[in-house]
């Protein structure tokens, strides 16, 4: 029977926590490595409700892309989400900003869903050996396109209703950049590289005006709705590496913003 050691060593093959940024809390959080490990629940957040949703599939780790546990706690006390998972026996493991950096990664899946083949990092980070040209987002040349055609592309790729869109609506993009959530670190870098289109989950108002000004195209999805799509990529790849595991995608993870 597969463990829950097996579902680390899984991650350090595509996303190992050793890329995460310095600020960031990834690997196992809560659990025990010689758990046994038959269900696996993949979610972007770790609410009330995705917790009982654990629960209720009898899942034994759950993989969260934002850590449950980022800040130090002083208290975990009933009713917390943290609490009943250590209490049901129920890991909790993130990957985060390592899953960003490393290929196949949160933000190679908002290039393929642009129909950019070649990419690069946005913002270069050292490369362990044998993990070349890793980074925090990416900018990819791709054939000059549409930019209307870009955002449809970006809009059915990520299965959301509506996007928010600054700038530059029409004319063509032939080099595209990308930042699953949060892209306002990166928009000096999007900048710089002569990107003419920034896909990305949330941007603050005076980001947008500079972008625009710059006659940049930006494409905010809303924060976890730029990163939702890769779960959807990650589940096959931890099947392949936990045969006769069971990998579920929350139904109850969502956005905490929508547009009515």
């Amino acid at each position: 029977m597969a463990t829950l050691q097996d579902l680390l060593d899984a991650f350090e093959r595509i996303a190992p926590p050793s890329l995460a940024e310095p600020w960031d809390n990834v690997g196992l959080l809560a659990g025990d490595p010689a758990a046994p490990l038959r269900h696996v629940l993949l979610t972007i957040d770790y609410t009330l409700a995705v917790a009982q949703e654990a629960r209720s599939l009898r899942c034994d780790a759950v993989v969260a892309y934002h850590p449950p546990l980022f800040q130090a706690k002083k208290r975990v006390l009933p009713g917390d989400g943290i609490f009943e998972a250590i209490r049901d026996g129920i890991a909790l493991y993130s990957p985060h900003t390592a899953l960003d950096v490393a290929h196949g990664g949160t933000n190679d899946v908002l290039c393929d869903l642009l129909g950019a083949a070649e990419r690069r990092p946005l913002r270069p980070v050292a490369s362990p050996q044998g993990m070349e040209n890793l980074g925090i987002g990416r900018v990819a040349d791709l054939p000059p396109t549409p930019r209307p055609e870009l955002i449809e592309r970006a809009r059915v790729g990520l299965g959301v209703e509506r996007l928010l869109v600054g700038g530059p609506a029409e004319g063509l993009a032939s080099r595209i950049a990308v930042c699953a959530g949060a892209g306002g670190e990166l928009l000096d870098a999007a900048l710089a590289s002569k990107a003419e289109l920034f896909l990305t989950g949330e941007l603050r108002h005076h980001d947008v005006l500079r972008a625009a000004r710059a006659g940049l195209t930006v494409v905010c999805a809303l924060h976890s709705n730029s990163e939702r799509v890769t779960l959807r990529h990650l589940a096959p790849r931890l099947l392949a590496s936990l045969p006769g595991v069971q990998i579920s995608l929350s139904q109850q993870d969502a956005d905490p913003l929508r547009v009515l």
